[in-house]
């Protein structure tokens, strides 16, 4: 009974009918996120959450940097040490695994949020003056929209009118304007703290990796497995990053394990020509 309620209120008018785009013909990436609406309030949503879903995705930028750099350059560091032998075997490898990770680690922490402080820094310059510049002459900034229009393959009439529309809605028009002449997303920039804090924690998570077997094992069987949960860890972070940005996870796995697995070539070449030459 109640679904034919339902029903009846629909086809009387009362509640709208919800449409959809075919999954078959939807892109691969945008299928996987189910329902398109077509019309009404939920395509609005959907429109308008966009946005905000692709920048929590670009988390994965700062989520690889952090979990291969932990990954490649801690096997990288461990593998030479187990190969020259250093003195007091497993556990001292274990103990420079555990001092590399921490000064990388913060190291690479406070250069991020030195970096995503100074982009900020810059958005925020070149958006002001863009406001400034808008105020003191708006008829120069309604032709820099224009032109801008205008190397799009816009008409010229077109795209005086459509200049014209925007100047008469000044926060519509600063916003397409930033982001067409500065490649700037206005009012957005990246959190400092934030991109530190995952890069930092990614790296340190990541890093525990390839030191855990020489808590446990002796320097050869510790350098096996530390080889061998390292190319696991590497995989699963390439399949992850292609999972979320839509790539072939194949692909991705063994594109971050060859550079990893380069990592550790580098270290065993490392660990066998010094000693010999030193």
């Amino acid at each position: 009974m109640p679904g034919r309620r339902r029903e009846r209120k629909r086809q009387r008018g009362r509640e709208p009918l919800e449409t959809a785009i075919p999954p078959e013909r939807l892109p691969a990436r945008v299928r996987t996120r189910g329902f398109h609406p077509t019309e009404g309030e939920p395509l609005r949503r959907w429109v308008l959450g966009s946005r905000p879903r692709i920048e929590r995705a670009s988390r994965i930028r700062e989520l690889v940097l952090g979990a291969q750099d932990g990954l490649v350059g801690t096997v990288g560091l461990l593998t030479g040490l187990a190969v020259a032998n250093v003195a007091g075997g497993s556990k001292t490898i274990a103990v420079a695994g555990f001092a590399e990770m921490a000064a990388s680690a913060l190291s690479m922490a406070a250069g991020v949020f030195l970096s995503s402080q100074a982009e900020n820094d810059l958005y925020r310059g070149a958006i002001a003056d863009e406001l400034a510049e808008m105020e003191d002459h708006p008829e120069v900034e309604r032709l820099e929209l224009q032109y801008l229009l205008e190397e799009e393959g816009i008409s010229i009439d077109d795209a005086r009118t459509v200049s014209e529309i925007l100047a008469r809605h000044p926060h519509s028009h600063v916003r397409m304007t930033v982001e067409k002449e500065l490649g700037l997303a206005f009012g957005e920039h990246r959190t400092a703290v934030g991109d530190a804090l995952v890069v930092g924690a990614m790296f340190i998570a990541a890093a525990w990796v390839p030191v855990f077997p020489y808590l446990a094992w002796d320097v050869h069987t510790a350098l096996a497995v530390s080889l061998g949960a390292t190319a696991a860890a590497l995989i699963v972070v390439g399949v992850l990053k292609a999972r979320i940005a839509g790539l072939r996870r194949v692909q991705s796995g063994l594109q971050v394990l060859a550079i990893g697995g380069g990592a550790a070539l580098i270290g065993f070449v490392v660990g066998e020509l010094i000693p010999r030459l030193i």
